[in-house]
């Protein structure tokens, strides 16, 4: 499998803030020593008895996030696009020096938000704590003041609030602190975003409409209102496991923990990045997203996407070299996941594991973490165990439990569903230079 086709794309540099920390190397061994980095829920505006678990940005990396962004600007971002920031940032530094030489005006940009935005049940709580404390002629909890404030119309309060709720926030933060002036795109929604993004970057590099392409997905579920939306459709877990709260295709599982985190990737024509000097870490074939089981689509229908994504690129399933499952953990998702998998594989014995156990479901930055892990994959010759799964829901699937599995990957296939009714495909191999 080679890389030498015209149009071929690639990685060159990767950058993620994460709940297992800074960097695909913090993500990769936090998963091959099955280490979940779930931790109990934590909000200062927010109280819960429901949600226990949660994947969080350690505070630490939370504030070196803050920090990546000119003091000037901090007043228009979120925590969540403060780390996308970031993101970028050490994805462009590993892209290396002569990246700096690509014009602006030929850098795309193409992010991916959740539909998460700052205006949410914190900021009225913000107000009200103001409302409480105030010792100003109109002290007291006026309805339409604690309105206007929340909204940021009132001169006490952050009068950027209505900007940072912006659900293309990311873009606009990432584009003006590096400098970026060309072709963009943002799209919003779990990880339907990111599989949109990507493609719409790799559409723009092969009709040459950008030199370079940032890929960002970030976001974040700490917003009450949508965690109690969830909470109610029955997604997330009772935490009754504490960290190991989410048990991919497990018997016991019992929903999902969500989290938070930012992902950035560089992609390039692979003849550019070699020109540059620049060292493809993986190439990417193409994405597939269409409506899933809640709009009425099944997993056989599902299996044949994913089957036409791989027949695109002169590929059948029995040549992959490992499948990333989603593994939400609900017993709806995994359910049908297991079927989807069971078609599309056909006892090829293609081994299947998934990350999810260790960072839980993070929307728009989800599929970019799994397409970070790749090169790491490709180097280490191994596939880590899907986390606390002791036995294959499936026979006639393989799915990796106990220990790694030992074996050469030149490919990955990684499958996503997603809370609003979609599904999804990502396809990606090994550079043909390493």
């Amino acid at each position: 499998m080679s890389s030498d086709i015209p149009d071929a794309i690639v990685v060159t540099g990767i950058g993620a803030v994460l709940p297992t920390g800074r960097g695909p190397e913090a993500l990769w061994t936090a998963w091959r020593e099955a280490r979940p980095a779930l931790s109990p829920y934590r909000d200062p505006y927010v109280r819960s008895r429901r949600i226990t678990q949660f994947g969080h940005v350690p505070d630490e990396l939370q504030k070196l996030g803050r920090d990546s962004v000119p003091h000037k600007l901090r007043k228009f971002g979120t925590p969540f696009t403060f780390n996308a920031v970031l993101a970028a940032q050490d994805a462009q530094r590993q892209a290396g020096e002569s990246w700096e030489a690509i014009p602006e005006e030929r850098r795309g940009l193409y992010v991916a938000q959740d539909d998460s935005t700052d205006l949410g049940a914190a900021a009225f709580t913000k107000a009200l704590d103001k409302a409480r404390t105030d010792s100003s002629a109109q002290v007291g909890a006026d309805l339409q003041r604690v309105v206007a404030e929340a909204f940021g119309n009132a001169a006490t309060f952050n009068p950027f609030t209505v900007i940072r709720a912006l659900n293309n926030n990311t873009l606009a933060l990432v584009s003006i602190a590096e400098r970026f002036r060309g072709d963009c795109a943002a799209f919003v929604q779990d990880a339907g975003a990111a599989l949109s993004a990507l493609q719409r970057a790799l559409f723009s590099l092969r009709n040459g409409h950008c030199d370079t392409a940032l890929v960002v997905g970030a976001g974040s579920y700490n917003e009450a209102l949508k965690l109690a939306g969830l909470y109610r459709a029955g997604q997330l877990s009772a935490g009754g496991h504490g960290r190991d709260s989410l048990r991919s295709f497990a018997p016991d599982r019992d929903g999902t923990v969500v989290g938070e985190g930012a992902v950035a990737l560089v992609l390039e024509r692979a003849e550019d990045a070699v020109a540059r000097g620049a060292r493809p870490l993986v190439e990417v074939l193409g994405t597939r997203l269409r409506p899933a089981l809640d709009g009425g689509v099944g997993p056989a229908d599902l299996a044949e996407s994913a089957r036409t994504l791989l027949a695109a690129h002169g590929m059948t399933p029995d040549m992959l070299g490992a499948v990333l499952a989603d593994g939400k953990g609900t017993v709806h998702h995994d359910t049908a996941e297991i079927e989807l998998l069971r078609t599309l594989l056909k006892d090829s014995r293609v081994p299947v594991s998934s990350v999810r156990p260790i960072v839980g479901t993070l929307g728009a930055a989800g599929p970019l973490a799994e397409l970070a892990l790749a090169p790491d994959l490709f180097a280490a010759g191994e596939l880590p165990p899907i986390a606390h799964l002791s036995m294959s829901p499936d026979e006639g699937t393989d799915f990796v439990t106990g220990s790694a599995r030992k074996r050469r990957i030149d490919s990955v296939l990684s499958l996503h569903s997603t809370f609003n009714g979609f599904a999804g495909a990502l396809l990606a191999k090994r550079p043909h230079t390493i």
